[in-house]
């Protein structure tokens, strides 16, 4: 798999930037937040990276399942796209 780009549905981008942390300034949290993004940007086109978890159950059954800092990203391969379908935010079932 050979990713060019990343797409970040607005749905997927509102609520990683409405995440909030009692522990931290807004700023600091959304500093927080980018380094997340690009995190999992950097994972996803490393030309190295095989084959993650896939889920194999429940609502996102099929789909490739990342977690870096506690956030749960659900990706689809589509061609060379990865679209992160969906952000599951730490402590959120």
């Amino acid at each position: 798999m050979k990713v060019r780009q990343v797409v970040w549905p607005r749905p997927v981008r509102e609520k990683l930037l409405s995440f909030r942390s009692e522990y931290f300034t807004s700023e600091e949290t959304y500093d927080y937040i980018v380094q997340v993004i690009l995190e999992i940007e950097d994972m996803l086109m490393n030309p190295v990276f095989g084959k993650a978890y896939t889920e194999e159950s429940g609502e996102y059954a099929g789909l490739m399942r990342l977690v870096i800092r506690k956030f749960r990203f659900y990706v689809d391969c589509v061609a060379d796209e990865a679209i992160v379908v969906a952000v599951k935010n730490p402590g959120e079932n």
